[in-house]
């Protein structure tokens, strides 16, 4: 009797969570334009961007693999994924976890993945260092663009980041305004203007350091997960005002529950062109959500140069890539 009260309380709570979120969108979410999803242009460079994949059991498996295979055979020729924390959902097998997902993305038939762990992976931080085979922090340059990811180092519901990997990011953000800049971590900064970044444990923590500098600096998107809301309840991407220049986009989640499907976003951006095009992908259906799908006007025209990452480190360490653990 006491599981199903808790049970009963726990569905309450995410409804009621779900209202607030609604009506907090309706009041101060952005409307950037929608944009067509059928006319898509083979040769555009094309990242697939998802979060919060933290299966409970194997009976959840499927989510992930029901997002992998639509890729497989509805999208070829993704040049990288993002994966914004959350691979897991608990400490308990998280090894087994971990094989399960390398073993699945392959399955993706994309070339390049960048990770980065989530409140989750944060409960044991060496399980995902030892799997994933990457840093907490690095970046990754390719062509013109700077994608800047940062783990949640942290066990606690918000995203905590140290101060002196604020200080290697406001150096790299400082020093590339002549790149096209992403920011990837698991949870938004509190005035990112999306609607979950409104409750304390679903911001980046100490936020307000990494906001400071992004009124002087371009930022052209930050990419984020954590709020596992259906991008049919909760706005997914905000440009606030504080911050016209850059792109919140909120790519969680895939995993499936009674409020949100198995969704995920792609960025696509063109050679030569500063508009980049933010598409949400439903995989239950699978189709693009073209009222869901937003263009955004980028500081520089994008530059693919080889394609080819390189990966950049706290410590100043260059490398071309990980031949295994980058390379899917």
């Amino acid at each position: 009797m006491k599981d199903i009260i808790k049970t009963r309380k726990k569905t309450l709570a995410i409804l009621f969570g779900a209202v607030i979120l609604f009506a907090f969108s309706c009041l101060y979410s952005t409307h950037p334009r929608p944009v067509e999803t059928e006319d898509r242009d083979a040769g555009l460079f094309r990242i697939w961007a998802h979060s919060d994949i933290q299966p409970v059991n194997e009976s959840e498996f499927f989510h992930y693999e029901t997002a992998v295979l639509d890729v497989a055979q509805n999208l070829p020729g993704l040049n990288a994924a993002i994966v914004a924390g959350d691979i897991v959902y608990a400490k308990k097998d998280a090894d087994r976890y971990y094989r399960w997902f390398l073993e699945t993305r392959k399955n993706a038939g994309i070339p390049y993945w960048f990770e980065i762990a989530g409140n989750h992976e944060a409960r044991d931080l060496g399980a995902y260092l030892r799997a994933i085979g990457k840093p907490l922090h690095y970046a990754v340059s390719m062509g013109n663009m700077l994608i800047i990811l940062m783990s949640d180092e942290k066990r606690t519901p918000q995203t905590e980041i140290s101060q002196a990997t604020f200080l290697w990011w406001r150096d790299l953000v400082t020093r590339n305004q002549d790149k096209i800049i992403l920011t990837v971590s698991h949870a938004a900064p509190a005035k990112s203007g999306l609607p979950a970044s409104m409750f304390p444990t679903m911001r980046l923590a100490s936020s307000k350091r990494f906001e400071e500098v992004m009124k002087r600096y371009y930022v052209d998107l930050w990419i984020s997960g954590h709020n596992h809301i259906a991008s049919s309840i909760s706005p997914k991407f905000s440009r606030p005002v504080a911050f016209p220049r850059t792109l919140f986009v909120e790519v969680a989640s895939i995993h499936l529950t009674a409020l949100s499907g198995i969704e995920s976003y792609v960025l696509e951006f063109q050679e030569g062109s500063r508009e980049c095009r933010v598409l949400t992908r439903d995989h239950q259906s699978r189709r693009f959500v073209a009222s869901r799908s937003v263009n955004h006007t980028l500081r520089t025209g994008f530059r693919r140069g080889t394609g080819e990452p390189l990966i950049l480190f706290p410590s100043g360490e260059k490398k071309a890539y990980f031949l295994t653990a980058v390379k899917g």
